[in-house]
């Protein structure tokens, strides 16, 4: 009897220890995520595909400016940003709207960051001396450029360090004295009272003091933006409820992640983390499959991503940056050019009643792409920084396929651009399909393992076992 029972357990572990594996046993994970570098890759892709015939981006020169620093940042010659359609170059686009905004501090200034961004001289730019325009925005007296604004105030100063110039000691003193009682800034040209600041003006007033070799004010500012953190890790333009919940936004945590990064801050560090959230994971999981960046509740589109870039690869305005010349981002899709139909030709009727002519229809045109043509605008040496030719970061790219447009019937088929939607097509990236960092990875379509049959399976052998044993018990012994 007791070898029976002894037999009878050691059957029932052996059946019974493989169902304690089968329930522990994770579901396979999903391919990992892009990297951020990848990430960035796709979110050019998206501008460069938003580009409108005048190289712009939405005809801004701001947005158009962030465009070209982008690209740099991530390797990409600037003087190749040139849409399918269009006849000019991103650096052309700079040069033609730059002079709108000569009056214009903070625009020129950040025109300016493009041009040096591009390895471009910006005191010899397309004939113009950008640097001589913001020159004449300074106030000596005062220390302030153009209307002393912060955004202003912050934009000539790293415009200024980014061409190789010195900044006046009294353009740091009036930035600084902008800041607000809380460690903020603002948007305006005079301080204003604790709560009303926001994070996109601290930012870049933090972004540009630090690109000075001025910290004296880090320490509260970053404390300001310590309170400015949500629980998803990002930052909203304002952490009040004045206006309604707060809510992160890709805009607001990109220019923060510049400006932690210039304060010698680790956005990823223990110090700027919400539980397992950083600004990071929260700017990542704004990157819709189209490679563009969305705020709360809407699309994408080419306002909110064009900053992103340069901030998913963690360079600060009036960073050096180093791409290599004529390195182009992976080519996209053209739009195919569609001729109108062909309207038949009206025949008139003949006098035999019994033959009408047959209508030859004219021959529909065989569609091209256009050739992109070769940049007016090339990059040359600048004083502080150079292009140079650093290891190529992964060219397997984005492709996606915009709307395309309706021809004209002339006898040479042209493309008509009536405008210019944010195209939202499906990246892959180096092989990767784009989604949301945070996205909770989804179970594997393989059937569960069959764990009813195998504990079914336990339970005869056990009930066999022990059948076997009380058969034995109850034949007659021998004498």
């Amino acid at each position: 009897m007791r070898r029976l029972v002894v037999a009878s357990a050691i059957l029932a572990t052996l059946l019974i220890l493989p169902l304690a594996g089968v329930a522990a046993a994770p579901n396979p994970l999903p391919a990992t995520s892009p990297t951020d570098s990848e990430r960035a890759t796709a979110a050019l892709s998206y501008l460069w595909a938003a580009q409108t015939p005048d190289g712009s981006l939405d005809k801004s020169l701001g947005e158009t400016a962030d465009f070209v620093i982008g690209a740099a940042a991530a390797g990409y010659d600037p003087a190749t940003l040139q849409v399918c359609a269009g006849t000019a170059t991103v650096l052309e686009y700079v040069a033609t709207a730059s002079d709108a905004a000569a009056g214009d501090a903070a625009k020129t200034g950040k025109a300016i960051l493009a041009v040096v961004s591009a390895g471009v001289d910006p005191a010899s730019f397309a004939g113009r001396d950008l640097m001589a325009r913001l020159l004449a925005l300074y106030h000596s007296v005062t220390g302030a450029y153009g209307d002393g604004s912060t955004f202003g105030q912050s934009f000539a100063v790293l415009a200024v360090v980014a061409s190789g110039g010195a900044v006046p000691a009294a353009a740091l003193t009036e930035l600084k004295a902008l800041q607000d009682p809380d460690g903020s800034w603002s948007y305006g040209s005079t301080p204003v009272t604790t709560g009303n600041g926001d994070t996109n003006s601290t930012a870049i007033a933090l972004m540009a003091l630090a690109a000075a070799g001025d910290h004296s004010a880090d320490s509260t500012g970053l404390a300001y933006l310590h309170t400015q953190q949500l629980a998803d890790g990002g930052f909203p333009y304002q952490n009040s409820s004045t206006y309604g919940p707060p809510a992160s936004d890709p805009d607001s945590d990109s220019i923060v992640l510049q400006a932690l990064v210039a304060a010698g801050q680790d956005p990823e560090g223990s110090s700027w983390l919400q539980g397992a959230n950083s600004v990071l994971t929260h700017l990542r999981s704004t990157q819709a499959a189209s490679g563009g960046f969305a705020n709360p509740g809407q699309a994408p589109d080419a306002f909110t991503t064009s900053q992103v870039p340069a901030a998913l690869v963690r360079i600060p305005y009036a960073e050096a940056v180093h791409f290599t010349v004529g390195r182009s981002l992976p080519a996209i899709a053209c739009p195919s050019p569609s001729p109108s139909p062909t309207a038949s030709p009206t025949l008139s009727p003949t006098a035999s009643p019994t033959a009408s002519p047959s209508p030859t229809p004219s021959p529909i045109p065989t569609p091209t792409v256009k050739p992109t043509p070769k940049p007016t605008i090339r990059p040359t040496v600048r004083v502080t920084a150079r292009p140079t030719v650093p290891t190529p970061l992964a060219t397997t790219g984005p492709t996606q396929t915009p709307t395309v447009p309706a021809l004209t019937p002339t006898p040479t088929p042209t493309p008509a651009l009536t405008s210019t939607p944010t195209p939202t097509p499906t990246f892959a990236v180096a092989g990767l399909t784009l989604a949301p960092a945070d996205a909770t990875p989804g179970r594997s379509d393989a059937p569960p393992p069959p764990v009813l049959l195998y504990g079914a399976a336990a339970v005869l052998g056990l009930i066999v076992v022990l059948g076997g044993g009380w058969a034995l018990m109850i034949r007659p012994r021998k004498p």
